[in-house]
């Protein structure tokens, strides 16, 4: 979920659901000079290793839902395959 708060952080107000699914994780995200919202985040990091993006803006997050020309959620950046299992995740490549 996506709040605002104009009180640094005391009160929330607004929320927009970026992913309603289980297993989404390590959200990242910045605002642009020109007011967009970008949020990249991962889903079933182990499983299959999706790596998204939302882009949206203050206003889609009063609204509770996309209502910007330039809101879009759920977008595919690259799919990893996941780990496939704790041997290879504590591998190292050594040359």
């Amino acid at each position: 979920m996506a709040y605002l708060s104009n009180d640094d952080g005391e009160n929330w107000y607004g929320g927009l659901m970026l992913d309603e699914r289980i297993g989404v994780s390590y959200p990242d995200g910045a605002q642009d000079k020109d007011g967009n919202i970008w949020i990249v985040y991962d889903h079933e990091r182990y499983r299959h290793g999706d790596i998204l993006f939302a882009r949206f803006t203050e206003e889609d997050i009063v609204a509770g839902k996309c209502v910007s020309s330039v809101a879009s959620l759920k977008n595919l950046i690259n799919s990893t395959g996941g780990i496939k299992n704790q041997a290879n995740r504590n591998q190292t490549n050594v040359m």
